[in-house]
């Protein structure tokens, strides 16, 4: 009997199902990205808020106009995020500039395709790591496990941040080289000879890396790449190779220096952090024990009104029964370890999805002097819980029945929630009065989420109408952001800003207390910006402070102790603009601007602006010699265009 005309049929057929599969899996993905930005629209015309201000519309590099190399280096050097500035996403950052300018809807809409590439990662890892747990399984019940899985980690609401919170591109997309790097290594180890060494060599020389210098947070690549070593692979081909010993040689090495790094007298900048929290490093240990629980009831069952920019109303820890629920957190982390630990061999997937999930917060999450609660820190986490459920899932679906109907009803109904929730938060991020009044009504203790109320009541025209609602609304929020928050300064500027701006002098009570708070109270990184602002709003003629009731603010801000040489050679440079801008004083500026220098002599920006000061004051030549020595020192562009002029001006007047 001749085969080869069935032997063709079957090949045919086999062509024909591969095609097929293709198509289908390329008009889902172009569904599921219909939905995302669907879903994400009206938050993506929403504005800048918190963190973005330093990383992206105050950082000078991030204003490029051109793409020389010397543009692109300042762009590179532009973040003061982390220890390494996290140039990939400052750069990133700086070509979103390039073609938009500062238009929000442009950062976000970059972030939301960023996160859509994240997911087509995930629906590649998650099918590989199910297909490895389970090679039994049929292939359709994997794809459908699989894209549960990337569906629910694209639309769960915990996942908005990174999105919409322009600034949090740092997370996502050091998630997306750890994610590319880590599907490379499993591709490295699945093949062999050159073209392994060839995925290996890719996944640890540059995407890893890339992940680093996006966010510190890809440090954590090897510890992932070991759990996987250890659990799937290992459960997969019987034994540790010699690669995999090596690895776990490594990596114990690497945190052995890392833990002897910290511990050294070198490190004292790492823990000088808890100087300005109010918890110490035993509380926060404490604490985030059941901030870790707190995440994990809003991946399993999001509550809207639980999520929120902001958490500094999380209560934390001082003892091991103080709360109560500490201890119980405590011992439930112990419990899911072992519950690892006792899955490894029975089901390697939920091993390592509880891993996934732990060593993804082990950065963030445990010893360093860092905020306590913060959604975004659970991008790549959040893929753990998923991938036991999606193993759970695929369970379901080779059964038939009553437990496959069960699990499709969860899915579709997980599914189904989560895009109702994600929809809802991204209605809300959509507008800023929106946004920061629900914050404030879901968070009524959090002393942020009160501030912002207030700040963005008090941009309104009516809150300029003393007798208005919205005078009056904002004036609460900013009073209740200082009650909750004794060191908050912040509010009370902008007490006294709204007073002002609604015709009356400022209360005397508000300048004193503001006064008092930066002179007695802990300053602070953020509390600089009082000051800033202060500056800002005086030139611009937008707040009724006297010269006597400002140079007071100024000085008990000087007169705090735990103000370092270098904030206070800050804020004398601050004082300098105002008595030169506001009060067109440059005696007076002069002597402010000297007490600058002579704390940090070679700021090229406060030796610029001192020339500028020479030149106004007659100093021609002393102007022009200062000017020349600048001359090949480092500005940012709008600094170096003044340096340009001033001597343009000079050359002018000699001729």
């Amino acid at each position: 009997m001749d085969t080869k005309p069935l032997g063709l049929a079957k090949g045919l057929f086999s062509f024909l199902r591969m095609i097929r599969t293709r198509y289908f899996a390329a008009a889902a993905a172009v569904l599921a990205a219909a939905l995302l930005a669907a879903i994400y629209w009206p938050g993506l015309h929403g504005n800048f808020f918190f963190d973005d201000g330093p990383s992206i519309t105050l950082a000078d590099g991030v204003r490029l106009e051109t793409l020389s190399s010397e543009s692109l280096r300042q762009a590179l050097a532009s973040g003061g995020a982390g220890p390494s500035g996290r140039p990939v996403a400052q750069l990133s950052f700086a070509l979103n500039h390039y073609f938009s300018g500062f238009n929000p809807f442009a950062f976000k809409a970059t972030n939301l395709a960023i996160h859509f590439a994240c997911g087509l990662l995930v629906l590649a890892l998650s099918r590989r790591l199910l297909g490895t747990a389970r090679p039994l399984a049929q292939q359709r019940n994997l794809l459908i496990a699989s894209g549960a899985v990337t569906a629910l980690w694209l639309l769960h609401p915990i996942q908005l941040l990174p999105v919409l919170h322009a600034v949090q591109r740092m997370t996502s997309l050091s998630a997306f080289f750890l994610l590319a790097a880590l599907l490379l290594h499993i591709r490295g180890r699945e093949s062999a000879g050159r073209v392994a060494a060839a995925w290996l060599l890719l996944a640890w020389t540059v995407f890893w890396p890339l992940s680093c210098l996006s966010k510190e947070s890809g440090l954590l690549f090897p510890v992932f790449v070991l759990a996987w070593e250890l659990l799937v692979r290992r459960n997969s081909v019987g034994h540790l190779d010699r690669f995999a010993r090596g690895l776990m040689a490594l990596t114990a090495l690497l945190l052995a220096a890392g833990l002897a790094y910290a511990l050294s007298a070198r490190a004292q900048w790492l823990w000088a952090g808890y100087q300005l929290r109010p918890f110490s490093l035993t509380e926060r240990l404490l604490t985030e024990s059941r901030v870790l629980w707190f995440y994990l009831d809003l991946i399993v069952a999001p509550n809207l009104k639980a999520f929120g920019l902001y958490h500094d109303d999380f209560v934390v820890s001082t003892g091991l029964l103080t709360p109560w629920t500490t201890l119980p957190a405590l011992l439930g982390l112990a419990g899911l370890a072992l519950l690892a630990w006792w899955t490894r061999r029975r089901a390697p997937l939920v091993a390592l999805g509880i891993l996934w999930f732990l060593i993804g917060h082990a950065l963030e999450s445990t010893v360093l002097p860092l905020e306590l609660v913060h959604e975004h820190r659970n991008y790549l986490p959040v893929l753990g819980i998923l991938m036991v459920a999606g193993w759970a899932l695929t369970l379901a679906l080779e059964r038939q029945g009553t437990h496959r109907r069960i699990g499709v009803m969860l899915a579709a109904a997980a599914l189904g929630y989560s895009l109702l929730v994600t929809a809802l938060r991204s209605h809300q991020f959509g507008e800023e009065v929106r946004r920061t009044q629900v914050e404030a009504r879901n968070h009524p203790s959090s002393a942020r989420a009160q501030h912002e109320a207030g700040v963005s009541l008090a941009g309104l025209p009516e809150a300029a109408l003393r007798d208005s609602p919205t005078y009056a609304l904002a004036r609460t929020h900013y009073e209740t952001a200082g009650k909750l928050d004794p060191n908050l300064k912040m509010s009370w500027l902008g007490l006294i800003h709204l007073s002002c701006q609604a015709g009356m002098p400022a209360k005397q009570a508000d300048v004193d207390e503001l006064a008092r708070r930066l002179r007695q109270t802990p300053f602070a990184p953020g509390d600089t910006g009082v000051l800033y602002n202060l500056k800002e709003m005086s030139i611009a003629g937008s707040i009724c402070l006297t010269r006597v009731e400002t140079d007071a603010v100024f000085a008990a801000a000087l007169a705090n102790p735990g103000v370092s040489p270098g904030i206070q050679a800050m804020l004398h440079s601050w004082h300098a603009d105002y008595l030169w801008l506001r009060e067109r004083d440059l005696a007076a500026a002069r002597r402010a601007l000297s007490q600058s220098l002579a704390l940090n002599p070679s700021n090229p920006s406060n030796r610029l602006k001192w020339a500028q000061l020479l030149m106004l004051s007659g100093e021609m030549a002393q102007a022009r010699q200062l000017l020349e020595s600048l001359r090949t020192g480092y500005f940012p562009a709008e600094e170096r265009k003044t340096l340009d002029e001033l001597l343009a001006a000079l050359n002018m007047t000699a001729r």
